[in-house]
């Protein structure tokens, strides 16, 4: 199986509310109660948790299912377990509601197709709670294929396991798979609520082509796949829910860039990237850039690193704030958010780390004022850049951890630590005043802790440094 060009985003279908949780897992997310209001339920509504019976037994399964889904499809508790076959395609406007206890059965290498291929709209609903669980399985251990989602597809999972996935053909051996539109913004097409995924045979999610989380998703679980617990673009990384992502084959977070539509394009909406208790490692191989910015209108767009996160960059890569070179206020920003007990770590993602294995950080534009590098250790870096840049430091190569390529606002630089830099700490690479990254950063480089940027007239003979 193979996805195709995918047709236009339709908004989810399915969302999560806003408020805050019961603390006893039961259910979906629930808003906030008015004081004085009654706390019993509404005629007709399901009762709360601690009182709610757990899964009776099953009374006239097995109930065999493949193909097309038609209509609105309920797969019963009753009926269960339910025996897919072959592959069950929700798409043409169906719907497949499965119902609290229901047990799903997979044969080897079978899917849940949900819009697939990505022409029509489909939508699945899988809403268990803590004490009714949805568990989906293969059959007698058999390795199936996947629940693949595909925009405009949406699939909305509480307190559902998906045990032994990952028997598919070109899905990175992945249990859940959701397809967005690739037009470089986010598709929030899947949402979660006390979902894990166990035994994937490679990685256990892949969010692919701008597929992203719904707000409000939270306390996915990836434990036992064989590879990376996910895999997610700079589109949607943003949107990782809460939970666990450790137990697997790598222990980290693959974050694939994708880019946009035309060349140069990044990262084409704000997103904030959070400590999940694993690494990240930017791209699948070599020279993998992971690009902020870009948009055709020019909007800002900012990138925000909160504290306790690490970056792995692979050999050759680089954080370019802008991709193309100018003199004009950045389409960019990055802000670097960690604190003194929580750094943001920017390091190298070889076995054996050396000086120069990445480029750098890159601003291809002039820096603005919301630009943060705050309390940060970037490492590894100095990698060859291919640039040549303005200086009046005689230097042979502006190789460095930190390259300007246009005069910043200020120095944005703060409390950090650049060290085992192949070339300098910042290369001062533009025509304009010389911004001082000194004062409150330290720097273990091999070359200049900062270049001189170039003026109308340099010194002569050109210092080596500053």
């Amino acid at each position: 199986m193979r996805n195709i060009a995918a047709s236009i985003l339709v908004p989810s279908l399915f969302l999560f509310a806003c408020g805050s949780s019961s603390g006893d897992g039961g259910g979906p997310l629930a808003g906030p109660q008015a004081p004085g209001a009654s706390t019993s339920p509404p005629p007709g509504a399901p009762p709360p948790a601690s009182e709610e019976p757990s899964c009776p037994t099953t009374t006239s399964g097995p109930t065999r299912h493949s193909g097309d889904v038609a209509g609105d499809a309920v797969w019963t508790a009753a009926a269960s377990p339910h025996v897919v076959t072959a592959d069950v395609l929700v798409r043409d406007g169906a719907s497949l509601t499965i119902e609290p206890c229901a047990e799903v059965v997979m044969a080897k290498g079978a899917h849940l197709l949900v819009a697939f291929p990505g022409t029509s709209a489909g939508a699945l609903r899988a809403e268990g709670t803590a004490k009714r669980p949805i568990r989906v399985r293969g059959d007698g251990g058999a390795r199936w294929a996947s629940l693949h989602v595909h925009a405009p597809g949406t699939a909305r999972l509480a307190h559902v396991s998906f045990e032994g996935g990952g028997g598919g053909d070109f899905e990175d051996g992945v249990t859940v798979h959701a397809v967005g539109v690739g037009d470089g913004h986010p598709a929030p097409i899947l949402a979660v609520d006390h979902v894990t995924v166990s035994g994937s045979l490679g990685s256990g999610v892949w969010m692919e082509r701008g597929a992203a989380f719904v707000d409000g998703s939270r306390e996915l679980v990836v434990r036992g796949a064989g590879a990376e617990p996910m895999i997610v673009s700079e589109h949607a990384v943003g949107t990782l829910p809460t939970g666990s992502y450790v137990g697997n084959g790598a222990d980290r977070v693959l974050l694939v860039p994708e880019g946009g539509p035309a060349a140069g394009q990044g990262l084409q909406d704000d997103a904030t990237i959070r400590d999940r208790g694993v690494p990240y490692l930017v791209g699948r191989g070599e020279r993998s850039n992971l690009v902020i910015g870009g948009r055709p209108d020019g909007k800002l767009v900012t990138l925000t690193v909160l504290a306790g996160v690490t970056l792995q960059m692979r050999r050759g890569s680089a954080i370019k704030v802008q991709a193309f070179t100018s003199a004009a206020p950045s389409t960019a920003a990055l802000r670097v958010l960690g604190s003194a007990t929580s750094p943001v770590v920017f390091t190298s993602a070889e076995a054996t780390p050396a000086p120069g294995d990445w480029v750098g950080v890159w601003y291809g534009g002039a820096p603005g004022d919301t630009n943060a590098i705050e309390h940060a250790r970037i490492e590894y870096a100095g990698g060859d850049c291919g640039c040549i840049l303005a200086t009046c430091s005689a230097v042979a190569s502006h190789a460095a951890a930190i390259l300007l390529t246009a005069p910043p606002a200020s120095a944005f630089v703060r409390d950090t630590k650049v060290i085992a830099s192949a070339g300098h700490g910042v290369s001062r690479g533009y025509v304009g005043a010389a911004v001082d990254f000194r004062p409150t950063n330290d720097f273990g480089v091999a070359g200049c802790a900062q270049t001189l940027p170039s003026a109308a007239s340099c010194p002569s003979p050109k210092p080596a440094c500053e």
